[in-house]
């Protein structure tokens, strides 16, 4: 069992080899014309620009950021909801409905899960120009296969032998499917649903870069000005939101629900519905696809997109994938293990927070400020930035973790760095990295967003159909991700599997 223990221990660390071509052509690419830029940059952090014109913009934004954001969540959790309960196999089983549909419906679930809400959101926008609402949009379409995935994951878990205890009653197939599912719904919803609001703010940041409105465009306007002390107000500002409203998330209890508030939910329930579909139709109606063909024109091959070529931005695009997992699963362990004492914690901390919080598309511009456009730079962009989230986790289990075989081991006279990796990492290694795959998922979709900014891959591609508005070539390139994001998807889920 250690052996087995000591052999994810090694393989949490392994990756951090993807290091050494990566840091090989960094070292190459490297200009020093915008290091001043840089350090003004870092001086700016703690002189952030504080008036009464700023902090009005500030407001305005957040309050922005803060609409789009739960407006996405709250459309997407309830449509997430309700896919999740018919692409559940309890729901067929309980209608009598062939699986056939249910596969349909995954499979179709699957494919818009697999595009990130990036790439709707400047498909959207090519098509009906800047809209507000175009942010909620291209967040909910993503959001809502990955939410009804987690819910009917969680519905899998019923045993059906419990609906036919209430069909012993005669009761009507549909009062039975709902007061089956009903609590693991809530409590789905309780250990999952705030942590979406959360992430539905950090998409709301990312897609504001891309001109959707809210505090990412401000913050992507003052870089491009180079105005950093403006720069940092709005990323402090972000700071507190995403702070204030994960100590707001633990405060919320949902332990009783009465039924005051569970139809309080249901009316909210339906009401979101119905003004979700009337919206729809209302958007479809008055807006056109301009410059938009015929369907069966995107099919057509009259594309100008090489064949080699385009294999080489669908390898780029796979190795940018793989450089990127490399270092967020190796470099938190790493430096932690490295550094093992309560100042240098803070610190990283402290760092894997700001890499957190800075979105990725203004990291990497950050870094082209002294290094040439790469997939070196892409990756290690994404790769920090996922590090930032790889490390929270490792941080909350190791604290959490029984201590009582670290001090042994410290106690038998073994250094403190052994005593960590052995006594405490090693417990966690196989748990993280299981989430790691799992998170590799995400770092597969989001290489669009490195690729559009860095001009690698398929985002770079994906930018430059959009701009000659060459539909049959945007087609091609969102086939192409969701492709790789499907098979990227399957293997994880292999791995995750092996790992649990």
């Amino acid at each position: 069992m250690n052996k087995l223990k000591l052999n994810y221990t090694s393989l949490s660390f392994l990756p951090i080899l993807v290091c050494i071509p990566l840091g090989y052509q960094l070292i190459n690419n490297i200009h020093f014309g915008g290091f001043k830029l840089f350090q003004e940059l870092l001086i700016s952090a703690f002189n952030p620009k504080i008036d009464n014109e700023i902090i009005i913009i500030v407001i305005k934004r957040l309050n922005e950021t803060i609409l789009i954001g739960f407006f996405s969540w709250l459309v997407s959790i309830i449509f997430g909801a309700i896919f999740g309960i018919i692409s559940s196999n309890i729901f067929y089983k309980i209608f009598n409905i062939p699986n056939f549909f249910c596969r349909i419906i995954r499979f179709f679930l699957t494919i818009i899960r697999s595009i990130h809400e990036v790439v709707w959101g400047i498909v959207l926008m090519q098509i009906y120009g800047i809209n507000f609402s175009l942010g909620i949009i291209a967040i909910c379409i993503p959001y809502i296969a990955v939410n009804s995935k987690v819910f009917a994951e969680q519905l899998e878990t019923i045993d059906y032998k419990s609906f036919e205890s209430i069909n012993q009653i005669n009761a009507p197939n549909l009062s039975s499917l709902l007061t089956i599912i009903w609590n693991p719904i809530i409590n789905t919803f309780k250990n999952f649903g705030l942590y979406r609001l959360e992430c539905s703010i950090r998409s709301t940041v990312i897609l504001g870069l891309f001109g959707f409105g809210g505090i990412g465009t401000s913050i992507f306007l003052s870089f491009q000005t180079l105005n950093f002390r403006e720069l940092w107000t709005y990323l402090w500002s972000l700071a507190i939101l995403i702070i204030l409203s994960g100590l707001i998330f633990k405060k919320i209890k949902f332990n009783n629900i009465n039924k005051i508030l569970s139809i309080l939910l249901i009316v909210v329930f339906f009401i979101t519905i119905l003004f979700s579909f009337s919206y729809f139709l209302y958007f479809i109606i008055n807006n056109n696809f301009e410059n938009f063909n015929s369907v069966t024109s995107l099919f057509k091959s009259s594309s100008d997109l090489g064949l080699l070529d385009f294999l080489k931005l669908i390898l780029e695009t796979i190795i940018l994938s793989l450089l990127s997992t490399g270092i967020a699963i190796s470099l938190p362990p790493l430096v932690i293990g490295i550094f093992n004492n309560n100042t240098s914690k803070i610190f990283i901390k402290i760092f894997a927070f700001l890499l957190r919080l800075i979105p990725t598309p203004v990291i990497l511009l950050i870094l082209l400020t002294f290094n040439n456009p790469s997939l070196s730079l892409a990756a290690l962009t994404l790769g920090l930035h996922n590090a930032g989230i790889t490390s929270k986790l490792l941080f909350t289990n190791l604290e959490s973790q029984d201590r009582r075989n670290y001090i042994a081991m410290k106690s038998l006279g073994i250094s403190k760095k052994t005593s960590w990796l052995l006594g405490l990492f090693s417990q966690q290694a196989k748990s993280y990295l299981a989430y790691c795959a799992y998170r590799s998922d995400i770092i597969i979709r989001e290489t669009a967003i490195v690729g559009v900014i860095g001009s690698i891959g398929l985002g770079w591609q994906l930018q430059e159909s959009l701009s000659s508005f060459a539909w049959q070539e945007v087609t091609i390139v969102l086939i192409s991700y969701s492709s790789i994001a499907i098979v990227g998807e399957l293997i994880n889920g292999k791995i995750k599997n092996s790992l649990t």
